[in-house]
């Protein structure tokens, strides 16, 4: 089956060999068919699923015949009665010639009941099968009634200053931009207070009066959107949201009839309370809310205490007027209805942030089963679920004719001949090749299949280790699974839970084998202990093989005292001290507060969105409405989340002021080279200085010595070069101050290196500095160097370039090279490690390590 087409599955089903140990639970083996009892079980409730009546237990016993075909790419299922019924359907992209790959959508007719399999001719067959409980329906959806009080004192502001309509408007499209996106089943209707018009079942003559249900409950579409951003205007009609309230609810009960699925319903009253209202049918709202299960949220203005005085500023610092006693009525009686039915209120300030994002749809979990094998015969039936995993956007993009946007365009690819034809290749003729070498290889069609490792599904335990030896950095794999135990199976629960207490308590892990399925390669990962007040599990992180590994070697930290050259990057205390208050000023684990204003942590993974997708969620949804409209500037609310959060720049300013005191810096001018190129700029006295007249000296050497930079030190670019022009300065002797730069610049290049990558120039530096020492009579510049380069290298994990040294034959200049050399013994003591090392090593090689190796 294709990847994206398994990813587009609601439920991921593995297809694995029964055995007695993976049907446990599920069903078991029967080998006398006559003698064989069936428990008929009534089909398991759970939730808002309710049996049907009569299908609780069928009496009897009903013997049928199966017979199971393909029609096209149709896998069908036909009884002997002559029922048919699609079983499933092949994938188009994944056609085989056994035609082995199918999407299952069901198997057979009587779920509620206890029912035995099998084969008239011994041929093997698949089935699908659940554990009692387990609930494969759709997810609860959730119906959502909003009131909406599009009164006169709806429409009220100081200039400058969104009404509070506008902002229930805006508040309003949010969720249904929300629904939308998330391509939610959920329903939603809107129902208006102080309307123009009256449109409501419970109107009379005297009752219920400009109250309009302006969209009846329904899946959200963007007709539903354009008629709030564009219909719903403010009126000079007051309307009582009490009476609006009992017509929300009457609609919302009314619409369900009828309708299955649907396990939430909520109410959302988006008012400030200032009309005038009833109070006579309180009691009998607060009933029909608990009685049905509805929940009721509340947005409106800032609820504060009543006894507030005077204005009190607003969100965005403007003065917010008084409440009226009007608007004080309306919050006591909300207060007492909320506090009735354990509903929320928020102000329009707390919503709106909350609804600003979009998000996409909840996909109901569905677990990995396995038994956890420990040892021969330790296994522990556990269901791995998924806790992390990196997010894929549903939506994709689709090819479709500019002219015509509703014709999408298909794709043909063809294969052909490199040659002046451009002959056509049909695609049976075709096979893979794959280079070997410097050869190529053709693996025919039939052989793929072969070369595949072959592994059975398995959660099995290799072996424990502490906690140290499993690096974080060495966590890999695209998102982390939680293990708990089989549901339902207290024996597994127990057994899982003991090893769980036991890992946490010696700070141990599991080292762990996996393969998902019979077709799937087998992983290694570990399993961590993860245990919180109200449950416990353990985490599996995939851990990666040899060829995932990148071994890279970098420059470490000044780490030893004795070492001269770390003295001048070694930190002082004042310093050390002001990087630990700057990053405890910025610790995100204590930045934010909650209500009860308690530390709590920042930018909490499962709170925080991401921006990409904001962004393209806001673009998407401004062009959909405003098709002819430039793209929207960035959402406030998606900027704030590229910026670092106010409270922790705020209280970091100190620590920052302190560390740019304590550490300073100051801009180095580099030394401008004198070049063929900047020989002939304008000095200062406006000119040319490749002009100015020779005085002194004589003009050897021609055009090329004139156009020639200067050479004052070794340069990093080309050191080589540079050392071999100051050494055969005739003016003056500069071979020890050359050797001493060269020796720097060998000691940099190599520290710097990103891996071996320059070791191959700092070689030629080293040699280069070897033979001229040796020409020169000068062992000592040599082997005084070399002997303290290589307590650096040791010192800062840089032993291989020591090693290709000793190899490359740039040891130590012994007496017989040069007089003053180092003696024999001295050699042969300078490279004793790296030899004893090598011969241990190579002694202890087998062939099929020197085979991994080449």
């Amino acid at each position: 089956m294709a990847k994206e087409t398994q990813n587009s599955l609601p439920f991921e089903i593995p297809v694995v060999r029964a055995t007695k140990e993976n049907l446990s639970g599920y069903g078991r083996f029967v080998t006398n068919f006559d003698e064989e009892k069936v428990e008929i079980n009534p089909w398991p409730v759970t939730g808002p699923r309710k049996a049907r009546p009569g299908t609780d237990i069928i009496p009897g016993v009903d013997c049928s015949q199966l017979t199971f075909k393909y029609e096209g790419n149709k896998y069908v299922s036909v009884k002997d009665i002559g029922r048919r019924m699609e079983v499933g359907t092949i994938c188009e992209e994944e056609q085989s010639p056994d035609n082995k790959y199918v999407l299952v959508s069901e198997i057979t007719f009587h779920p509620d009941c206890g029912e035995v399999f099998y084969p008239k001719n011994g041929d093997p067959f698949i089935t699908v099968l659940a554990l009692p409980g387990d609930d494969f329906g759709k997810t609860e959806r959730e119906a959502i009634a909003v009131l909406l009080d599009v009164g006169p004192s709806m429409n009220q502001a100081p200039p400058g200053v969104a009404t509070p309509l506008e902002t229930a408007l805006e508040a309003i499209t949010m969720i249904l931009q929300r629904k939308m996106f998330a391509e939610s089943k959920d329903e939603v209707a809107l129902v208006l207070v102080g309307s123009e018009e009256t449109d409501n079942p419970l109107a009379d003559d005297e009752s219920y009066q400009h109250i309009s249900i302006a969209n009846p409950l329904g899946v959200v579409d963007f007709d539903f959107l354009q008629l709030v951003q564009n219909d719903v205007k403010p009126t000079t009609t007051s309307g009582d949201f009490v009476d609006g309230i009992v017509v929300a609810m009457d609609h919302l009960m009314n619409a369900l009839q009828g309708k299955k699925g649907f396990g939430f319903k909520r109410l959302i009253v988006m008012s400030d309370l200032g009309g005038e209202f009833g109070d006579d049918q309180v009691d009998t709202i607060i009933a029909s809310i608990k009685n049905s299960g509805t929940e009721l949220n509340i947005i409106g203005p800032d609820f504060d205490d009543d006894d507030d005085a005077g204005p009190t500023p607003g969100t965005s610092g403007e003065e917010r007027k008084e409440k009226t006693p009007q608007q004080r009525a309306g919050h006591a009686l909300v207060r007492h209805i909320l506090e009735e039915v354990d509903g929320e209120c928020y102000s329009f300030s707390e919503a709106l942030p909350a609804l600003s994002y979009f998000q996409s749809r909840q996909v109901r979990p569905t677990a990995w089963k396995c038994p956890l094998e420990i040892g021969p015969e330790l296994k522990i039936p556990i269901n791995g679920y998924v806790k992390v995993k990196d997010f894929k956007l549903k939506q994709s993009w689709k090819a479709v004719y500019a002219k015509d946007p509703e014709m999408e365009v298909g794709k043909l690819r063809t294969y052909h001949k490199n040659d002046e034809e451009e002959t056509e290749v049909d695609k049976d003729d075709m096979v893979e090749k794959h280079r070997y070498g410097t050869e190529s290889v053709t693996i025919p069609e039939e052989d793929k299949g072969n070369m595949k490792y072959k592994a059975e599904k398995c959660f099995k335990v290799l072996g424990f280790t502490k906690m140290e030896n499993v690096k974080r950095s060495e966590m890999m794999g695209d998102g982390c699974m939680a293990v708990v135990a089989e549901k339902g199976d207290e024996a597994a629960g127990i057994a899982l839970s003991a090893l769980i207490n036991a890992l946490y308590e010696t700070n141990m892990c599991a080292i762990v084998r996996r393969v998902y399925n019979a077709s799937s390669s087998p992983r290694v990962g570990c399993l961590v202990a993860h245990i919180k007040a109200d449950y416990e599990c353990l985490y599996w992180f995939e851990l990666p093989f040899m060829e995932d590994v990148r071994q890279f070697t970098f420059g470490s930290l000044p780490l030893k005292e004795e070492n001269p050259t770390n003295k001048k990057y070694k930190p002082t205390e004042d310093q050390l001290s002001a990087v630990d208050s700057l990053i405890t000023s910025m610790d995100l684990s204590t930045a934010a507060q909650d209500e009860e204003e308690e530390s709590t942590e920042l930018l909490k993974p499962k709170l925080t969105f991401n921006p990409h997708f904001q962004r393209l969620y806001q673009c998407l949804q401004h062009r959909a409405l405003n098709p002819d409209d430039e793209l929207p500037e960035l959402s406030p609310m998606i900027a704030n989340y590229l910026k670092p959060p106010e409270e922790v720049v705020v209280r970091s300013q100190s620590n920052l002021e302190s560390l740019r005191a304590k550490f300073k810096l100051e801009a180095v001018k580099r030394k401008e080279e004198k070049t063929g190129e900047n020989l002939f700029k304008e000095n200062g006295d406006g000119e040319p200085a490749g002009k100015k007249v020779k005085v002194d000296g004589d003009l050897e050497g021609g055009m090329e010595t004139i156009a020639k930079a200067t050479v004052t030190e070794v340069g990093s670019t080309t050191p080589v070069e540079d050392f071999m022009a100051l050494i055969s300065m005739k003016d003056e002797d500069k071979f020890e101050e050359a050797c001493g730069q060269m020796q720097k610049r060998i000691q940099q290049i190599v520290l710097d290196s990103f891996g071996d990558q320059f070791y191959g120039k700092a070689m030629e530096c080293v040699k280069c500095l070897r033979e001229q020492c040796i020409k020169k009579q000068e062992p000592s510049q040599y082997n005084t160097f070399i002997k303290s380069f290589k307590e650096t290298l040791v010192s800062k994990a840089r032993k291989d370039f020591l090693d290709k040294m000793v190899d490359g034959k740039q040891s130590l200049i012994t007496s017989g090279e040069c007089e003053g050399g180092a003696a024999p013994a001295e050699v042969e003591e300078f490279q004793a490690g790296e030899a004893t090392q090598k011969d241990e090593a190579k002694e202890e090689d087998t062939a099929e390590d020197l085979l991994d190796e080449l």
